[in-house]
């Protein structure tokens, strides 16, 4: 049985495209004609993928007949008409969350339906992850083993959180699980700025280690969106899967689906484009830190794939570079090399804050005798260690891997087989406009964006996955993508009106919370309009220069 994580990065109003893609992959599923069992066993999404990866998971736990659904709200419920509400109740953000929450709620925690049944292509359990961003941090103190004060702890906050879930098997709809990836994927939708912060409950359990501060529990933190430091989580998906104690015997298969992750094969040198204003300094940061964070663990994965090929061709050559190593007569070697690995493993423990490493009265040597264990049942190891005759020398290979391993930082790592859902061209999606923010403002854009990420799912599928995956699209028009060029002019005129009203509402709301003095307040009156003008003029020029 192939086995898939499904990792959806984020992008704001670029869901639409994540979820053309997971329709897509859904639907190939659905369509599959191979007949080997081929199911989603894992999901872990940041931002809009965290929505997405909620819709994901209730169309294959719950309702298949969700899948129609996730064009529906994308393409035609994620419109600025409904977001930029000017009476909403939360000023703490310039578009109404209402909108999230009504669309979660309805999809998501849905009431029991005449249509309810298990996905063929659900696996069990199926674990959920989202990405979120925690506004205070959580404190943890770290040994660095400075040389003067070698005992001295420092400590420091970590903002990037998550929150897991196993769905089991035979989960209802209306199971208390539901509602706890909804609000998690709400909040690691809230945009700093766009939408309002979040507050979610954690369990203290969920930080061993951590430096907490004693009061309630569950405790009750704020998050904004989970795509600041993890857009793309597939470290997230890979700790997911390694919950399998079998899993490296698994067919795993890793889809991103990432829009921010592109490639023009032109672009050579700094970009262009200077952040001449506040709306384009505004799209340049917002392009670095989602552009950073769907990239870390791409280029992470990719970095530690070719370490992991290079240590691999290394240990198939060790018996070669020097026999000693087996020789069971070395008995100094075979004392040295045990006192290395000894040394490591208690390095480990020590530097570990969580004190997840660490178990019993000897947490140094049970480390120890456990990654023993794993790399003599390793089968990537098999041949290393069937070279030694004797036991004292697979120990020692064994040992000498585990070094090895902590050495190079590839300690219980495997080679991981990654596919990837992104256009290839740094203008093919329209969301793009106003920083990811545009696809809000038409609905053709995001209905463009939406068919663009069926388009390079099924390529993908059709390229890459089709020694597990063959099937035939129902309608191939739905890949048919035109070419789009958004601008401001291009907005529809009920949409500019909303804007020119948000950013009207937001300049009296900065007048009525400044302060004047007495004279000022008295000629209010005066000055008050003259103000709101310059405020309504200056938003909307602003907004006008980033086209």
């Amino acid at each position: 049985m192939t086995r898939i994580a499904l990792v959806l990065g984020g992008g704001v109003s670029l869901g639409s495209y994540i979820g053309g893609a997971v329709t897509e992959i859904l639907e190939a599923l659905s369509r599959n004609e191979t007949g080997g069992p081929v199911r989603i066993h894992v999901i872990t999404g940041g931002s809009a993928g965290a929505l997405n990866a909620g819709l994901a998971a209730r169309a294959l736990a719950v309702n298949p007949a969700v899948v129609p659904w996730i064009e529906k709200a994308w393409v035609e419920a994620a419109d600025a008409r409904q977001l930029l509400n000017p009476g909403r109740t939360n000023r703490l953000g310039a578009l109404d969350a209402t909108v999230l929450d009504d669309l979660s709620r309805a999809l998501i925690t849905a009431d029991p339906a005449s249509d309810d049944a298990v996905s063929a292509s659900l696996g069990t359990p199926l674990r959920v992850g989202i990405t979120l961003s925690s506004l205070h941090g959580v404190r943890y103190d770290f040994r660095y083993g400075f040389l003067n004060v070698p005992d001295r702890a420092y400590g420091t906050r970590t903002y990037s959180d998550s929150m897991e879930f196993e769905l089991p098997a035979g989960i209802g709809p209306k199971h208390e699980s539901w509602e706890r990836l909804r609000s998690a994927a709400v909040a690691s939708a809230a945009f700093p700025f766009a939408f309002p912060p979040r507050q979610l409950e954690r369990a203290r359990a969920d930080y061993p280690g951590a430096r907490l501060a004693d009061g309630e529990d569950p405790l009750r933190m704020w998050y904004v969106d989970g795509g600041l430091f993890d857009a793309a989580p597939l470290g997230l998906a890979k700790d997911l899967v390694e919950r399998d104690a079998d899993y490296r015997s698994q067919d795993w298969r890793f889809i991103v689906v990432e829009p921010s992750l592109r490639s023009t094969g032109t672009e050579h040198g700094p970009p262009s484009g200077t952040p001449d204003s506040v709306s384009s300094l505004a799209q340049h940061l917002a392009g670095a830190v989602l552009g950073q964070g769907a990239a870390q663990d791409w280029i992470r994965a990719n970095e530690l794939n070719a370490r992991l090929e290079i240590l691999e061709a290394l240990l198939k050559r060790l018996p070669e570079m020097d026999d000693r190593i087996t020789d069971p007569e070395e008995l100094m070697l075979g004392r040295y090399i045990g006192e290395l690995a000894e040394r490591v493993a208690e390095m480990n423990v020590t530097a570990d804050p969580t004190g997840r490493l660490a178990h019993g009265p000897d947490p140094a040597g049970d480390f120890l005798d456990r990654n023993m264990d794993r790399i003599e049942a390793d089968p990537r190891y098999a041949e290393v260690l069937a070279s030694a005759d004797a036991r004292a020398g697979r120990s020692r290979l064994a040992k000498l891997i585990f070094v090895l391993e902590a050495a190079s930082g590839l300690r219980d790592k495997d080679i991981m087989r990654l596919y990837l859902v992104a256009p290839e061209s740094d203008r093919e999606l329209a969301g793009d406009y106003l920083g990811g923010f545009g696809g809000f403002l038409h609905r053709d854009w995001r209905a463009h964006d939406f068919a663009a990420g069926r388009r390079d799912a099924h390529r993908m599928v059709e390229s890459s996955l089709s020694d597990v995956i063959r099937y035939r699209p129902a309608d191939p028009s739905v890949y048919e993508v035109a070419e789009i060029a958004p601008s401001w002019n291009g907005v529809p005129a009920e949409s500019r009106r909303r804007v020119e009203a948000a950013v009207a509402a937001e300049a009296d709301r900065l007048i009525a919370e400044f302060e004047p003095g007495a004279v000022a307040s008295a000629l209010g009156w005066a000055w008050k309009p003259v103000v709101r003008r310059w405020i309504t003029a200056r938003g909307m020029r602003a907004i006008s220069e980033a086209s």
